[in-house]
């Protein structure tokens, strides 16, 4: 059976970007743990902020053509598979680009 799209292209993202996503990976584990968040957020945010620029990118390609037809409704959701695939590897994607305080 055929790998769906959406899984394809991500694989061959970070297939292409294999260093920055292990480092990614690896920065993503440590940053679950709440007490190095402080130390880790600038190092996550930075790296975070080059795979998420990667990523996006991935799902423009990957939802580009179906938005301009019909089909815009089944675009939303396969790119809702497609970040929920990433979050698979990365819980903490969603906090790349959040900048929070603390006081």
């Amino acid at each position: 059976m055929a790998k769906a799209k959406y899984k394809r292209i991500f694989e061959e993202i970070w297939e292409g970007n294999k260093a920055l996503f292990q480092e990614f990976f690896m920065l993503n584990n440590d940053y679950a743990d709440a007490r190095n968040r402080n130390k880790l957020e600038e190092k996550f945010q930075n790296i975070g902020g080059k795979v998420k620029n990667l990523l996006t990118d991935g799902e423009n390609e990957l939802c580009r053509a179906m938005e301009n037809t019909n089909n815009r409704v089944y675009s939303s959701k396969v790119a809702d598979k497609y970040w929920d695939e990433i979050r698979k590897y990365f819980k903490y994607m969603d906090l790349v680009g959040v900048v929070s305080s603390t006081d």
